[in-house]
């Protein structure tokens, strides 16, 4: 596994950025843009079936399995295939989404 990326926006509810997650012992979102809604952090070991996926801002050491604002957050995925984010409840704007994936050095 090498290291992988995808970029894409969400600007309606339901919508997603996903990344194939294989082999990857890190996983990290940058959220950016100006929206007004919620973006679950989530990941799957079986295609389909996603559960959250706790995440930790860039500036905190609280974990997370959603956000509402900008920023940058990593976390552990050991073991998934799929990472995502959704958005579960949307109001306006659009999200930019980077997702990266990396063998190791999630928190």
């Amino acid at each position: 596994m090498t290291e992988a990326s995808n970029r894409g926006e969400i600007d309606a509810d339901e919508e997603v950025v996903t990344l194939d997650i294989s082999g990857a012992g890190a996983v990290g979102a940058q959220l950016a843009g100006t929206f007004v809604g919620t973006l679950q952090f989530e990941a799957c070991i079986e295609n389909g079936t996603f559960v959250a996926l706790n995440m930790v801002p860039s500036n905190s050491a609280t974990a997370a399995t959603s956000a509402t604002t900008t920023g940058a957050w990593s976390g552990n995925c050991g073991g998934y295939r799929t990472f995502r984010v959704r958005a579960s409840e949307w109001t306006s704007g659009t999200a930019r989404v980077t997702i990266s994936s990396a063998v190791s050095g999630g928190k």
